[in-house]
């Protein structure tokens, strides 16, 4: 356990010397916020350009807080999980082309230990710039739109971090077994298929991490939207998958010939 606290503190100031830690929170946030201010100021500007006719400009129709919400959800599953996978390409592949891996795996560490402190210390990232963003999100949407209600947007936020841990641990999978651009493309592609066949199957996949952002959606959009759903099975599943892709990524270090 301590030999794995001090990779992850060291992957935590990597990434504050490489401005990681700054950028990605950043561009998280604007990707939250963006969201409602855009739906609260947009009929305002298109009135100020004078090329609306004041009857459609009545009829214009304005989100609630639980729709603005759910554009915010979105955004995170399209352009956030894109971030996400593209600047975690490099996690273990980067180390290994640098021949950093070899340096540190031939002292006293496991690459069991090594892969664990790599997802952490990235896991620890994502959380701090989706919460972040999502906080920024669901005060200006409150601030804004109306109140939105905190237990469905908590319940939706922390599906959300689930999904997240998935798409961080399929990163570093693929990132084990391939190089930088390569890593990024199997991982999103395995994504989008996953997406796309629950969008098209929802109740044959039920229990895939797919399905999280089904049941989140469900949560955010009220009482007059379907059941969102049992989330203890896609939960399950999801937590079991992030188990075996780092463990799956300790054990190709090994095979690799970096022994432990």
């Amino acid at each position: 356990m301590k030999v794995t606290f001090l990779i992850y503190r060291k992957e935590m100031l990597e990434m504050i010397r490489n401005y990681k830690l700054l950028w990605i929170p950043v561009v998280f946030v604007l990707l939250g916020v963006t969201q409602p201010l855009t739906s609260y100021y947009l009929p305002d500007l298109l009135q100020a350009s004078g090329q609306i006719p004041a009857e459609l400009m009545d009829s214009f129709p304005v989100p609630g807080p639980a729709e603005v919400m759910l554009k915010v959800l979105s955004q995170y599953s399209l352009i956030g999980l894109l971030l996400i996978v593209i600047a975690g390409m490099n996690l273990v592949a980067g180390e290994l082309s640098g021949g950093t891996a070899a340096l540190v795996l031939v002292r006293p560490v496991k690459s069991a230990q090594f892969v664990i402190a790599k997802w952490a210390g990235y896991f620890s990232l994502v959380i701090i710039s989706f919460v972040l963003s999502y906080g920024s999100a669901w005060y200006y949407t409150s601030l804004l739109q109306g109140p939105v209600p905190w237990r469905e947007a908590l319940a939706a936020g922390g599906l959300y971090l689930i999904w997240f841990s998935f798409a961080v641990s399929l990163t570093i999978l693929c990132s084990t077994l391939l190089r930088s651009s390569a890593a990024a493309v199997v991982a999103l592609l395995v994504i989008g298929v996953l997406s796309v066949a629950h969008g098209l199957v929802p109740s044959w996949l039920a229990w895939s991490p797919a399905h999280l952002l089904a049941v989140a959606a469900g949560h955010l959009a009220g009482p007059q939207s379907p059941a969102p759903g049992n989330p203890v099975m896609p939960v399950t599943i999801t937590l079991l998958l992030c188990i075996l892709f780092v463990a799956a990524s300790a054990w190709t270090l090994r095979r690799q010939g970096i022994s432990d």
